[in-house]
């Protein structure tokens, strides 16, 4: 019998052994394990969020662990550069797994001409993670304070997407703020650091970050105050993968999601492996640690669906937000965009 973990043992911290029973039992049952035990090895790629920080760390614990390999996986992490140019290089063929942000990719999937290729699986962040910081000492205490103001963004990434709903209902204009692009991500906190920005463009887990590069106190202004019940980030995959290979992308998600119910319940050492991987030099292990220990209160849901999993009714309301702010159009629907058969 299959246990289902679920956000409430995984928050028990009561869950790991239950999960590796479950992925054994998972591969008994359906097929995967070839006679001897052994399967072949198939080399995948993901893409991180957006560059290398701590939040990416459960996709290096479940490398590290091995728990990729026991699925027949060998795992390569390239650095994302946000939701929209994600899906393209997904598209593109150039990866075989993307993190996006949930928001960012139904603005691309109902865009005019906008990217339709691709399908959400499983759900790594239940709350959205985007917000904007800024120095303590600048005299920002509100969003409304942003009016007139230079901040920074990651072109196609979920703050630029979603601001002009996030300045509307946090009651300012979002034509009255000067925009400076930067794709890499962990040098946002420096320009910040330079004064080169009044706010940056980050994700709350980060913030701990952010203030080590300042040097100073820092004022966080999370979209979360003023868009509430929006999903973070998700797996996506091609149509065609989803379509064709859904015994891999199964496979996959039960490997990272065994990496992201580690993390959350061993942040310390998380952040450690993190840190130690060749992709992610540069950001110190203290730091990584710190995200990780933040992103525990992201990883919990409303609703107490299995990890990983996408509840459609609050997927729905997800939806339907985002059609009330005139973001997207009407029509679309949860099974337009993700396919909760695949997580694992």
């Amino acid at each position: 019998m299959t246990l289902v973990l679920t956000r409430r043992r995984l928050l028990a911290g009561a869950a790991v052994t239950a999960t590796a029973a479950a992925m054994t039992a998972c591969g008994e049952d359906d097929g995967e394990s070839s006679s001897s035990g052994q399967q072949p090895v198939e080399k995948v790629s993901i893409l991180s969020g957006a560059g290398f920080q701590g939040r990416e760390a459960p996709i290096f614990v479940a490398r590290a662990k091995g728990w990729f390999t026991e699925v027949g996986l060998e795992v390569q992490v390239l650095p994302g550069k946000g939701t929209t140019s994600n899906l393209q290089t997904l598209a593109g063929g150039q990866a075989t797994f993307a993190t996006v942000d949930v928001n960012g990719a139904m603005i691309e999937f109902t865009r005019n001409g906008g990217i339709k290729d691709f399908r959400l699986t499983s759900v790594l962040h239940q709350r959205n993670l985007a917000c904007f910081v800024a120095l303590k000492s600048s005299g920002i205490a509100t969003p409304r304070d942003l009016a007139g103001k230079t901040l920074s963004y990651i072109p196609g990434g979920i703050n630029y997407l979603l601001f002009s709903t996030y300045a509307r209902l946090a009651g300012f204009d979002s034509s009255k703020v000067k925009w400076v692009s930067n794709p890499i991500a962990p040098q946002h906190a420096a320009m910040l650091a330079q004064k080169k920005v009044d706010a940056i463009s980050q994700f709350v887990p980060a913030v701990e970050s952010v203030r080590t590069v300042a040097k100073q106190e820092v004022v966080t202004l999370p979209f979360t105050d003023y868009i509430g019940d929006l999903h973070g980030s998700a797996i996506g995959v091609t149509t065609e993968t989803a379509q064709n290979k859904p015994d891999l992308v199964r496979r996959f998600n039960r490997a990272l999601l065994r990496g992201l119910e580690y993390a959350v319940n061993h942040p310390e050492e998380a952040g450690q492996i993190y840190a130690s991987e060749k992709e992610t030099q540069g950001q110190p292990p203290a730091a990584a640690v710190a995200e990780v220990k933040a992103l525990r209160a992201y990883v919990e849901g409303i609703s107490d669906t299995p990890l990983g999993q996408f509840d459609e009714a609050r997927m729905a309301k997800n939806i339907a937000i985002l059609q009330a702010a005139g973001t997207i159009p009407v029509g679309l629907t949860p099974k337009d965009i993700i396919a909760p058969e695949l997580v694992g």
